[in-house]
């Protein structure tokens, strides 16, 4: 009779690690027809990376020169030199780059998914060369990040989770709860989808990685309640043995670690940028972007507003309008609290506010924080609730 221990321990290995991410291998682009095969876009070219000199021109014959093929794409990968093996950036095109900096800015990308942007100071890179990036369209742009500093919350990690990383037909972990310990360590509760489910409990560290990706390294596992890291080792199983996660969501598994990519974790727009450090702060986690806090001198102009959104440069279109030479700033108009920003309600938000054209032919543009918007809105129904009753409960004065 097979073990019951044995059974469990391998069920509880598989319930613990799969836990928080989910993508055991790199992914791999689907075999598919070439001729309808989307046209790869530009490659970006970034100023500080170094320039890769062009194949040569090989003679075909005497008058003739050869074009060299372009780069596959997605470009490989050397799995003996990238392990675990990372996803290609999402592609984007190095024409006509839109400057971006934000100072305090909560910014929603997803239902209940909320990104707080302490500094940020990247570009807007549109992802087909014949587009500028459109505020209506979220897979029009992938927004690099050169410098700065963003939190999410546990709370929006857990809806990040549970909505959009494993929101698929049978992933492996289901009611993923992400909270803090006292000691600056995540703590992940939650369910292996099995034939019998399996409650487990992790306790991990997080540590940025030389690439830019953050590893998150277990500290304990609990399944059922009861500590099965140790006995996973003595049976020889590790993480990369038991969960099996759909790919292209950002994360890969290494031994017992999980690596997450935030280019591919977060829903459009894309983002492109270096993790180099990583930090928890009470019920945050706060990722340091490149050289850290975007320091120096402002790209905006407006040295008097605390939060803002600000884009320079390149072509930028939002509902029918298009800006050439963008010179566009976003300002919240309550400054005591962060500038909330929601993407898919943006077009509110500007409704609701104001704009100036400046002396240099930009705009700048007054808004209401999306939540007060959102506040405001639900209040209004409730009000003429209660001007329908009284008015009912009023008597009419009788004609005669």
């Amino acid at each position: 009779m097979v073990s019951l221990r044995a059974i469990s321990v391998a069920l509880i290995a598989g319930a613990s690690y799969g836990c928080f991410w989910h993508s055991t291998k790199p992914s791999t682009p689907a075999r598919a027809n070439p001729a309808a095969a989307p046209a790869p876009a530009e490659a970006e070219v970034s100023p500080s990376a170094p320039t890769v000199p062009a194949s040569p021109r090989v003679p075909e014959a005497p008058g003739q020169t050869a074009t060299p093929s372009p780069p596959a794409w997605p470009p490989t990968i050397d799995a003996d030199t990238d392990n675990p093996p990372r996803m290609p950036p999402p592609p984007a095109s190095a024409r006509g780059p839109v400057r971006v900096e934000m100072k305090n800015v909560n910014l929603h990308v997803a239902e209940g998914v909320v990104l707080k942007i302490h500094s940020l100071r990247g570009a807007l890179l549109r992802t087909a060369a014949s587009r500028p990036p459109v505020f209506d369209e979220r897979d029009s742009f992938v927004m690099r990040i050169d410098a700065g500093e963003i939190a999410l919350t546990t709370a929006s990690l857990t809806a990040l989770m549970n909505d959009y990383v494993f929101a698929y037909r049978k992933a492996p972990i289901k009611d993923l709860e992400i909270t803090t310990d006292d000691k600056g360590r995540l703590e992940q509760e939650g369910v292996l989808d099995k034939k019998v489910d399996i409650p487990f409990k992790v306790k991990a560290v997080m540590m940025p990685m030389p690439d830019g990706r953050i590893r998150l390294h277990a500290k304990s596992i609990k399944a059922a309640g009861l500590p099965v890291k140790g006995l996973m080792g003595l049976l020889g199983i590790e993480m990369d043995d038991m969960v099996k996660i759909q790919s292209g969501r950002g994360i890969a598994v290494d031994g017992n670690d999980f690596i997450l990519d935030p280019q591919w974790m977060l829903p459009p727009p894309r983002l492109r940028g270096k993790v180099t450090a990583v930090r928890i702060e009470g019920d945050e986690i706060v990722h340091v972007f490149g050289s850290g806090p975007a320091a120096g001198r402002r790209l905006c102009p407006y040295t008097s507003y605390r939060n803002y959104m600000y884009f320079r440069g390149g072509n930028l279109r939002f509902g029918k309008l298009t800006m050439a030479d963008a010179d566009l700033a976003l300002i919240d108009q309550d400054p005591k609290d962060p500038f909330d920003f929601n993407h898919d309600r943006y077009n509110d938000q500007l409704v609701a506010g104001y704009s100036k054209n400046t002396p240099s032919r930009g705009l700048k543009t007054f808004m209401p924080d999306a939540n007060d918007l959102a506040a405001r809105t639900a209040r209004r129904p409730a009000a003429r609730d209660r001007s329908t009753r009284n008015e009912a409960a009023t008597p009419r004065p009788k004609l005669r």
